[in-house]
């Protein structure tokens, strides 16, 4: 098969780190002194854009101590009693600003006192998510044609990273060299093989990269169609493990700098369980059944592992003979209320 539409959109990610991340580093900073008094921080994401929300989540509360709400749009549908949301800062994010229901549940928090700042790839100022915001901070990556989200995701992560209070220039330009050697090294394809002929395959990770393993599992549905999962290596120990056979495969992502000891009792349940995992993990890491380059700061390696999954999903797809740029059931805007 000619390449897909969706590696080469995956591939074209690191210029956009490379082009864009100073000026959403420079927006992100000119927000603030619109945010003073405003101690709640609201998230809102579908999809791909709901998983860089969970990231999002972590990355605030990191920042300020504080969790986070990543509030359900299905609560702006019902009558509730009505609050002041006035100290709040709503960030939407969506790569269309199309979604249906996350414009309305910006405009449902907007009406009620919070600042709504829209992160769209929207060049428009009818776009549903746009006419709903204070303030949008604009992707710049381009249109995207293939179904699954790949360069906006990567994007989205550093957008909501510079939002957070990272600083992300000099994590921008490190992600980007990594991706480019993981590319260069074949390491897709790699993966792709250990995952071929899985039944189910699940993606592990702790911390901020819960949102990259929760949209690898993601990509796997959307381009393969093979049923996928993603969770924390903790919460994964209490119940889901029950549910994996030899049959399925998972993938462990340790480049978060977590303790061994979490890595480790994964690892031991997988191999008395007779289950298939790679481990992926930095250069230097002695456990690390697949080396991976990484950037120094720790939450940008949730973009690495978001990346090696598109590009392993894409070839994977290849392999199968599927078409991963536009599956019959799906649309590239997906609109819910």
């Amino acid at each position: 098969m000619s390449p897909s539409i969706m590696s080469s959109e995956a591939r074209s990610a690191p210029a956009v780190l490379r082009s864009e991340a100073a000026r959403w580093q420079y927006e992100a900073a000119a927000l603030h002194h619109h945010l003073a008094g405003r101690s709640t921080t609201v998230l809102l994401g579908r999809g791909s854009s709901g998983n860089v929300c969970t990231f999002a989540a972590y990355l605030f509360a990191l920042q300020t101590g504080r969790q986070p709400i990543e509030f359900r749009p299905w609560l702006a549908t019902q009558e509730l009693p009505r609050t002041d949301w006035s100290n709040t800062v709503a960030y939407a994010f969506s790569y269309s600003g199309q979604s249906t229901d996350i414009a309305a549940s910006a405009q449902w928090l907007r009406a009620r006192g919070a600042l709504v700042v829209a992160v769209t790839a929207a060049e428009t100022t009818d776009a549903h998510l746009v006419k709903a915001a204070h303030h949008v901070i604009r992707l710049g990556c381009g249109p995207e044609r293939a179904v699954p989200a790949t360069k906006s995701v990567i994007a989205q992560f550093f957008a909501a990273a510079a939002l957070a209070g990272m600083d992300i220039a000099a994590a921008a330009g490190q992600t980007a060299d990594c991706m480019l050697r993981i590319d260069a090294d074949a390491v897709p394809a790699r993966l792709a093989a250990f995952l071929a002929g899985a039944r189910t395959v699940t993606w592990l990770a702790r911390g901020p990269s819960i949102g990259g393993a929760l949209d690898a599992a993601l990509k796997m549905q959307e381009s393969v169609g093979i049923p996928a999962t993603g969770y924390s290596t903790a919460e994964y120990l209490h119940g889901p493990i029950a549910a994996a056979s030899p049959d399925d495969r998972v993938v462990l992502f340790t480049g978060t700098d977590e303790p061994m000891e979490s890595n480790q009792a994964v690892r031991t349940a997988l191999l008395a369980r007779g289950i298939p995992f790679i481990s992926l993990g930095g250069e230097q890491s002695p456990d690390a059944q697949l080396p991976l380059p990484l950037p120094d700061a720790p939450w940008a390696r949730t973009a690495v592992l978001a990346y090696l999954a598109q590009l392993a999903c894409a070839d994977l797809a290849g392999h199968y003979g599927i078409n991963p740029d536009a599956h019959p059931s799906l649309r590239k805007v997906t609109q819910t209320h």
